[in-house]
């Protein structure tokens, strides 16, 4: 009798509770602040005087290939260090499909970093 073999579909071991403490971050030397949206989608960069500097979608503006889930949404969101030679200050972000990178706080340009 030979074995049975299961072929089971890997899902994922990230966990989509939501990780987000708060939808605006605030750069306390400059005063920007940087809001994610109830949809927790897009985001975008105010100054203090209500100026809207850039918004962004990450995923739908770098056409990241659809991984898991047809809609990512954003579930990790804090100030971080970019992985670049000049280590600028940056916005770390993660989407429920577990698709990561960061957004630089002057352009709101993203780098995608990867997937798990």
């Amino acid at each position: 009798m030979m074995p049975t073999i299961c072929k089971g579909q890997y899902i994922s071991h990230f966990k989509l509770k939501d990780r987000i403490k708060t939808d605006t971050l605030i750069d306390k030397t400059t005063g920007v602040r940087f809001i994610l949206d109830k949809n927790r989608i897009t985001i975008k960069a105010i100054d203090r005087t209500g100026k809207v500097f850039w918004k962004t979608d990450p995923s739908d503006d770098n056409k990241l290939p659809e991984y898991r889930i047809k809609r990512p949404t954003i579930i990790y969101f804090v100030f971080g260090i970019d992985r670049t030679k000049e280590k600028k200050e940056a916005i770390a972000i993660s989407y429920n499909n577990t698709q990561f990178g960061y957004l630089d706080k002057k352009t709101g340009k993203f780098k995608f970093e990867g997937q798990d």
